[in-house]
């Protein structure tokens, strides 16, 4: 794992479901961490905690309600999505609707406090006359509140929205300039963008002569392998077949020719790579330029604008990567080649009436130009990849166990160079040494590859030894967060606590310590209790915690909790 490179951030990730009008079924709330490339980030929680709903949200195949999701795998040339040239168009209109927003509020409570002088005439126990006027200013005075307080509620979101795309630039009175630096250096983007575009179609082409060569050295060794069998299998006679079909087509290829033109595209895609690099390094120098400006004219937009703190957390807004809740349909569909899901059924995921082979070649039909013969080599390299026999290929789902079926669902994810897979409940509906042999084939695919995994569970102990961090989720709450071996050690949040004490010990009597097993219903997400979602089942309940949500915090190094017990804690640090 490396903790110097973020693949995949969370910023304040909400999920809400619509049922009716006003109502709404709350399944991710205000969910932020950060994922590190070649991680195996782990998620726990009991049943409609939200852990599938996060994942599925993170691969947007629902779409969050606010919040972003910010995905650093590939770069902004790589990907060059439309949305980030409409965002540097609308940024002096952020910061003009923030003002003038800020200014409308700045009207509201001018009227507020001459509504406070007029009702401080009356005597709220004098007479009849005088009661129901100071009422009626009473009521107006909590409307114009509310009214000021959503007005520089609409300045601070018009500002935020700025800054995910200039941090705290959306401040400076230069901002036309800044603008305009910004759209100079999207230029070089686009222009990078357009070389990398063509060095990726040169590899492709390069990779599928790669692989035709490779048929020709191997396919006659194979041939003579089949043919020297005393008796083949069903599988075996299609190979047979197919192996002396792709034969017969190869033996036309000029394999000097083919070696000549790859030397060609090697040359060519070196400089195509160069030259996309000279332009994502103009972009840089023009951000560059306009991140000089930091700090310097910043207008008073609202009351906070000149507190560096708020400044810095403008700053903490700004995307460097690929929001992808912005993405189109078909920006996201080419995104995901790097993002793939593994599900928990495995039979469920496969066509009964596609052969494996079919199943796994459909991958490279939909997301490449590849031919038949080179799509068919790919797919058996991948069957060799997740432990199968290239004679799997011919085979049905039917003929498969459900480990053989998993590994198929994998080979499918891991197809087209995938860098992020969602692992959801991937290993629960297998025996347990089954679940042992694909954790051991994901950890040398996450080694080989360098996978980065959001493991969904229920099981402790597959997580305690597989993941490297894990996330605690509660009533689509995040509860605690750390390193595997930390929250197995010392767990912090009072359900962590109460969740592994439900753990089953393999010794009779083994001591349990003073955790209280966890108790009582989770409560209902449409509806959920006031101050911490947990409070309801909490054996160390407070008086705040039913009043107040907690903070999610930093109790110790590296282990994030979200409860109020470490308010103190965080007091003294500060």
């Amino acid at each position: 794992m490396s903790q110097d490179k973020v693949i995949l951030e969370l910023r304040k990730l909400k999920k809400y479901f619509p049922l009716k009008k006003n109502v709404n079924l709350k399944a991710v709330e205000d969910v932020t961490f950060k994922i590190y490339e070649g991680e195996k980030f782990g998620v726990v929680g009991e049943s409609g905690c939200g852990k599938s709903t996060l994942g599925r949200v993170i691969l947007q195949l629902y779409k969050q309600t606010s919040g972003s999701c910010v995905y650093y795998g590939k770069t902004i040339e790589e990907v060059n999505p439309k949305y980030i040239a409409k965002e540097i168009a609308k940024l002096v209109k952020y910061q003009q609707e923030a003002d003038k927003y800020y200014k409308q509020a700045l009207e509201v409570d001018k009227k507020i406090e001459a509504c406070y002088a007029q009702r401080d005439a009356y005597d709220v126990d004098g007479s009849k006359s005088d009661i129901k006027k100071y009422d009626n200013l009473s009521l107006k005075i909590g409307k114009l509140e509310f009214e000021s307080k959503e007005l520089k509620k609409n300045a601070s979101r018009q500002l935020r929205e700025g800054s995910r795309t200039v941090g705290s630039l959306i401040l400076c009175k230069d901002l036309p300039k800044i603008a305009e630096l910004f759209a100079k250096a999207q230029k070089e983007v686009d222009q990078a963008h357009e070389y990398l575009s063509k060095y990726h179609e040169l590899e492709a082409k390069y990779e599928k002569n790669n692989t035709i060569m490779y048929q020709i050295r191997t396919t006659s060794e194979e041939i003579d392998r089949l043919n020297a069998l005393p008796e083949l299998s069903e599988e075996e006679v299609l190979a047979l077949s197919d192996l002396k079909a792709i034969r017969s087509e190869n033996s036309k290829v000029n394999v000097k020719a083919m070696v000549e033109e790859n030397l060609d595209l090697k040359g060519k895609m070196i400089d195509l790579y160069n030259t996309s690099e000279e332009h994502r390094m103009q972009a840089m120098k023009y951000k560059e330029a306009a991140f000089e400006y930091r700090g310097k004219d910043i207008l008073p937009i609202t009351e906070r604008c000149l507190d560096p703190e708020y400044q810095k957390k403008l700053d903490g807004n700004y995307e460097e990567g690929i929001n992808l809740s912005k993405l189109d349909k078909k920006e996201m569909r080419e995104l995901r080649r790097d993002m793939q899901m593994i599900f928990q059924d495995p039979a469920a995921s496969l066509d009964p009436r596609q052969s494996i082979g079919s199943a796994i070649e459909e991958v490279y039909k939909i997301n490449t130009k590849f031919g038949s013969n080179v799509r068919r080599e790919k797919a058996m390299e991948l069957l060799e990849k997740v432990g199968l026999k290239r004679e799997h290929y011919y085979s049905y789902p039917h003929a498969l166990s459900g480990g053989q079926k998993q590994r198929v669902g994998i080979a499918r994810a891991i197809a087209l160079d995938t860098r992020f897979v969602v692992l959801d409940e991937a290993v629960s509906a297998l025996d347990v040494s089954v679940q042992a042999q694909i954790l051991q084939l994901l950890n040398q695919l996450s080694e080989e590859n360098h996978l980065t995994y959001f493991f969904i569970t229920h099981d402790l102990g597959v997580v305690k030894h597989f993941c490297d961090r894990i996330l605690v989720m509660y009533l689509g709450n995040v509860c605690e967060l750390s390193e595997s071996k930390k929250l197995f050690k010392k767990p912090l949040h009072p359900y962590t606590q109460s969740l592994l004490a439900s753990v089953p010990r393999l010794t009779i009597g083994a001591e349990r310590g003073n955790e209280q097993i966890l108790e009582g219903e989770v409560p209902s997400a449409i509806n959920p209790p006031k101050g911490c979602p947990f409070h309801t089942r909490c054996p160390k309940c407070m008086e705040i915690c039913k009043q107040e949500k907690p903070r999610y915090m930093e109790a110790e190094p590296n282990h994030f909790v979200a409860c109020h017990l470490y308010d103190e804690v965080k007091e003294n640090e500060l």
